[in-house]
């Protein structure tokens, strides 16, 4: 059984999600879109994850990384990406983000191919194998991409806003961070800045409850993060991260807000993280001495924002057992195919290696 009658049939590059165009779509065939999206998030990660532990064969013995440098998975937070797609006016609304932005930007309907490849390497990659794990970007649709240093890009994202507000085009930015970055200069100064300029931006802080390793109460002054906010004179406000119709009406509210230029909100966006920081991150800080999990990782995984939405929409007699299965397959072809895509697409000429560095443009000629 399948869902080509309810969902328009598309290949998967060019595949949409459900609210495309920032229509939150309330109807059986737009939630079950909605599923699928975070399913296939979902499932992208999980396999990112055992490639990664899978190193390719060389000849002579050897072996070779089949996903180069830093990777940081987005599993468990699914529904945040998913409910800004929802609303996301592509051509108009911008994204930016740190470094966990592998799911956004597949929710914005980037080719998951083009993921894959980026990962491997690949000059097919979204960013020519060149960016990796971090570095995420599809401009053409508003995704202005992942960003390494902890805080650094907030202050794009308050650029972007500026530069809709400037122009009046009716345009939102989605700034999303994690939890560490609020302890970041460039966050205080941004928030008071967007204030000040009325800037058309939305802050979302994705807290999994850890900055890398540190929890919140370790290197939060106070432990509810929504209170960071309360200095810049701008909404700020805790929403259930792991609830995509909860982000959906939340963001909402805040992007409307927004378009009619009445300045920023702050919104801290309360999810759990299933993996790790990163690919090397041993999760000590959710065991016990013996090394057993701690209660709390129970409690979280039963709130799993793919769970909580299949359930809902089976209560609602939307959604049945033999079209989630029918998601898992879909899913999980579409995934393996761009792994297969990507181990023989090829790598960047050597000649290229240099392109792409550096981007300037001077609009003023001098005599």
């Amino acid at each position: 059984m399948t869902l080509a009658n309810e969902v328009e049939k598309r290949p998967a590059a060019v595949r949409k999600p459900a609210g495309d165009n920032g229509v939150a779509m309330h109807n059986a065939a737009a939630e079950r879109e909605r599923l699928r999206v975070m399913m296939l998030i979902r499932r992208f990660e999980e396999r990112v994850y055992q490639e990664y532990q899978n190193p390719r064969k060389m000849p002579g013995g050897a072996t070779e990384m089949k996903v180069g440098g830093f990777l940081h998975l987005y599993s468990g937070q699914e529904a945040i990406a998913v409910g800004i797609a929802s609303i996301f006016q592509k051509g108009k609304d911008a994204l930016v983000n740190g470094y966990r932005c592998h799911g956004h930007s597949l929710a914005l309907g980037m080719d998951p191919r083009a993921a894959m490849a980026e990962l491997f390497g690949r000059a097919t990659g979204c960013s020519k194998g060149k960016g990796g794990s971090m570095h995420f970007f599809d401009a053409e649709v508003g995704n202005m991409g992942g960003h390494g240093i902890v805080g650094g890009h907030i202050p794009l994202g308050l650029g972007f806003a500026f530069a809709q507000g400037y122009k009046k085009n009716g345009g939102v930015t989605f700034c999303l961070f994690g939890d560490g970055a609020v302890n970041q200069g460039a966050f205080h100064e941004s928030l008071n800045m967007a204030t000040l300029l009325k800037a058309p931006v939305i802050f979302i802080v994705e807290n999994n409850g850890v900055a890398m390793g540190t929890q919140v109460e370790r290197h939060s002054a106070t432990k509810d993060l929504a209170e960071r906010g309360s200095g810049y004179n701008m909404p700020h406000y805790n929403i259930d991260g792991n609830d995509v119709d909860v982000v959906i009406k939340e963001l909402t509210a805040a992007a409307d807000r927004a378009r009619r230029m009445e300045g920023p909100s702050y919104i801290v966006a309360n999810t759990w993280r299933i993996r790790g920081h990163s690919m090397s991150d041993p999760m000590k800080y959710r065991k016990t001495p013996d090394g057993k999990w701690l209660p709390e990782v129970d409690a979280a995984m039963k709130r799993d924002p793919i769970l909580i939405y299949s359930n809902r929409l089976r209560e609602k007699g939307v959604l049945t057992d033999d079209q989630v299965d029918a998601i898992e397959e879909e899913v999980g072809h579409i995934v393996a195919e761009a792994v297969q895509q990507a181990e023989s697409d090829p790598n960047p000429p050597l000649e290229d290696r240099f392109n792409d560095a550096l981007a300037e443009e001077y609009p003023y000629k001098p005599e």
